[in-house]
């Protein structure tokens, strides 16, 4: 079996079209190392067969009950979230995997305000997390900006709700046990608001 380097991890509730789109910005330009973990809780996707793709159709009560449950399905090396009205930038598989956490940039298809603040801090560079955690904009911070290597998160105890900030609580657990963290100045993925509110139970 084939070592897998990344599980890019995928929630879906709601929307077959943005998933649709979501889905095939991963598959276009897959590589063999990389698995795909979907869990749709509405049942109403049409499944693109691929052999590197996993479905599930459990329910959950809380968003972050599904990244636990995705997480436990996964077994790469990293793990990166994607939601479902996201796409990956074309460039995403160019990034190195060589780092406790890699943290890049994304484009917001609604604004351009985020790109210029986080090509001031995340550009190509090897830091610790001290320096990481310093120039946390928490407020702004992303789930989808950062690749998590799998051994650092298996332990976080997920919050049983769906609170915005639970994605920086699972961003710092990480990079409080991250070695090195690496920042690159691309852009990961693109963020979009044309399916309404991210996915949510709120």
């Amino acid at each position: 079996m084939k070592n897998i380097k990344l599980s890019i991890l995928i929630p879906t509730h709601n929307r077959p079209k943005y998933f649709e789109r979501c889905l095939n910005s991963v598959i276009s330009q897959l590589n063999d190392e990389t698995e795909i973990i979907v869990n749709n809780d509405s049942n109403d996707i049409i499944e693109i067969s691929h052999p590197q793709v996993k479905y599930f159709y459990n329910k959950f009560n809380s968003l972050c009950e599904i990244y636990e449950f995705l997480l436990s399905q996964s077994i790469g090396d990293y793990v990166y979230y994607l939601e479902d009205d996201d796409y990956l930038a074309s460039n995403f598989f160019n990034i190195p995997l060589d780092s406790d956490m890699i943290v890049g940039n994304y484009y917001p298809t609604y604004s351009n305000k985020h790109v210029i603040q986080f090509s001031t801090i995340y550009k190509d560079d090897l830091i610790d997390s001290n320096k990481f955690l310093e120039k946390l904009n928490k407020e702004d911070l992303q789930l989808s900006q950062h690749i998590y290597k799998r051994d650092l998160i298996k332990d976080f105890m997920f919050p049983k709700d769906s609170n915005i900030n639970n994605d920086i609580l699972l961003t710092i657990h990480a990079a409080e046990k991250s070695q090195t963290i690496r920042t690159v100045n691309k852009v990961l993925y693109y963020q979009t608001v044309d399916a309404g509110d991210n996915i949510s139970f709120l």
